[in-house]
């Protein structure tokens, strides 16, 4: 087993890999008296067409199989559910799919080797009957609709379709009713024998446990197991073209206050000389500078009462880099362009960026507090780096002006959507 010191925060990885090539990462608390468990599987909602060693063409499943998958992985060949097992442990079980990934997690006080047990049971041992799983559309149908209806999802879903071309970012994680309705047992065993698999799924576990007692438990729960030979599927991903579909739309939603999305989308390959962390953290940092909770803009339209709420986002995916500002206002005609006005004149100083600093540096260390969330951090840096960095200390520390004001001047603004949630209409 393999330590991986987290430089500056005081803090050990464990990192294992069992015989079928399931890799296990682990970190310890002991300030606490829980555990969380997250198995991971790198399939998500974007991966609906992929192609095996030797195919000419490409395996094409509906939109939201990941997600349909997730619905009925839950069930088992005795006519019992992974719920049951795990409420009368006195767990808590819970699952989720993303646009890249699907994690199955256990939250739980007790029992450590019986939930970590059945957590890489009932995921590895799937279950899939044309009955169970038109029973679960039914379910999942309904999912959909109130995700239709709930105001957040229309804005963020909204915005996706205005802002991208062919990213299939586009759809629905759930998928729509239709690709639900369409969902055979076929595609969902397809998914699941070439996706499922040791090699394309990782364990992590935080909180207070013994990780010599989770690799062993782990490795002999694995060793019990066959699985077929990995054929390493590959996923279809195209190009993401410049330029949005939609620079402004109003959708009628359920909301008193409208609520504004405003996204830039550029290349990637305009910060190509810096590593992507970096590009992250930096586009984080100019963000939040410039519309974060201490920022001048911020408490202007605050004090001024033109919005209720504002904060500002970024993303990294493929070719692209989207930078987002979120907000709550009754004056959206107003404040639009006081926001794009700013867009076109960030700004940051050395005082602003040692500020900064010291805050990412006092969360990375306060976080580590938090076993759900360091979970999810090191399940994020996975899927989006295929590592997890060990000296993110020593990188807030190498953070300079110089390459903070060059990336800031590289932001292109030229491709800009704005979507407008506004209240519903009163019909006459």
């Amino acid at each position: 087993m393999q330590e991986i010191m987290l430089k500056g925060i005081d803090e050990k990885l464990y990192y294992d890999k069992c015989d079928n090539g399931l890799p296990v990462y682990m970190l310890v608390n002991d300030k606490v008296n829980n555990f969380y468990l997250t198995l991971n599987v790198r399939y998500g909602s974007i991966d609906t067409e992929f192609k095996l060693k030797g195919d000419k063409e490409y395996k094409k499943v509906h939109n939201g199989v990941a997600h349909f998958l997730e619905h009925v992985n839950f069930n088992e060949s005795d006519g019992k559910t992974a719920h049951e097992y795990f409420n009368n442990l006195g767990s808590s079980i819970n699952a989720f799919t993303t646009f890249d990934f699907t994690s199955y997690e256990v939250f739980a006080y007790n029992e450590f080797e019986k939930n970590l047990n059945h957590l890489l049971d009932y995921v590895q041992t799937p279950y899939f009957t044309k009955d169970l799983i038109e029973k679960e559309k039914g379910i999942i149908c309904e999912e959909v609709k109130m995700g239709k209806n709930n105001p957040g999802h229309k804005l963020f879903y909204g915005m996706n379709k205005a802002l991208y071309k062919k990213d299939k970012r586009r759809n629905y994680v759930t998928g729509d009713v239709l690709d639900v309705e369409g969902t055979t047992v076929k595609e969902l065993e397809l998914v699941y024998n070439n996706f499922y698999h040791p090699l394309n799924m990782f364990l992590v576990i935080t909180g207070n446990f013994n990780p010599n007692e989770a690799i062993g438990i782990v490795k002999e729960n694995q060793a019990r197991k066959k699985f077929p030979k990995y054929l390493n599927p590959i996923k279809k991903r195209e190009k993401e073209p410049l330029g949005v579909n939609i620079k402004y739309q109003e959708i009628e939603a359920n909301v008193e206050i409208p609520k504004v999305k405003i996204c830039y989308k550029m290349p990637k390959s305009l910060f190509k000389k810096y590593d992507e962390r970096l590009v992250n953290i930096y586009l984080s940092i100019i963000l939040r500078n410039n519309f974060g909770t201490t920022s001048y803009l911020r408490e202007d339209l605050l004090e001024k009462e033109l919005v209720v709420a504002i904060g500002a986002g970024r993303d990294i995916f493929n070719d692209v880099v989207t930078l987002e500002i979120n907000m709550e206002t009754k004056y959206p005609n107003e404040v639009i362009p006081i926001v794009e006005e700013k867009m076109h004149n960030l700004t940051i100083n050395e005082d602003d960026l040692k500020r900064r600093i010291r805050c990412n540096i006092a969360a990375l260390i306060n976080d580590y507090d938090d076993i759900e969330y360091v979970n999810s951090d090191i399940a994020d840096q996975l899927i989006t780096y295929n590592n997890v960095v060990d000296n993110m200390y020593e990188i807030y520390n190498s953070l300079n002006l110089e390459e903070a004001t060059d990336i800031m001047n590289k932001i292109d603004l030229s491709n800009e959507s704005t979507v407008v949630l506004v209240p519903f209409k009163e019909s006459n």
